[in-house]
């Protein structure tokens, strides 16, 4: 798969009724603070990282297989697919505060940096075990 700009924005919470009109639709966010050069694996991790966190590593880990059974294109090699998996949730573990926050501001009291935090390692631990 060759690398393409990515908006790393894919999110699992869908905005409530954006357009104001039954039935209105996003089909696509790019914020370009946060868009980067990289493989589709990249978004995948992102949203799977999301929906670990919101939900649990069980949720995660099933993002990325339904990924591909809808015909998403991961990388060849299973490496490369793990790196990137493993990347993402490391790369938010600084900033599980600054992630949760908004999540809580949006009704989910239930997610406190804390509770966000043990999700994190939860799912990274399902990563690692992954590997047998």
């Amino acid at each position: 798969m060759r690398p393409a700009v990515r908006p790393r924005e894919y999110v699992a919470l869908p905005p409530e009724d954006p357009a104001g009109a039954a039935g209105a639709r996003i089909a696509g966010v790019v914020d370009w603070a946060a868009a980067s050069w990289g493989p589709a694996d990249l978004d995948v991790a992102h949203c799977s990282t999301n929906l670990a966190l919101l939900h649990g590593p069980a949720w995660g880990l099933r993002f990325t297989e339904a990924y591909q059974e809808a015909g998403g294109m991961p990388a060849a090699a299973a490496d490369e697919r793990l790196y990137w998996q493993v990347r993402e949730p490391l790369a938010l573990s600084e900033e599980v505060q600054w992630v949760a926050q908004p999540w809580r501001e949006a009704g989910r009291t239930e997610l406190t940096t804390r509770a966000v935090e043990e999700r994190l390692n939860a799912y990274v631990t399902s990563l690692i075990d992954a590997l047998g």
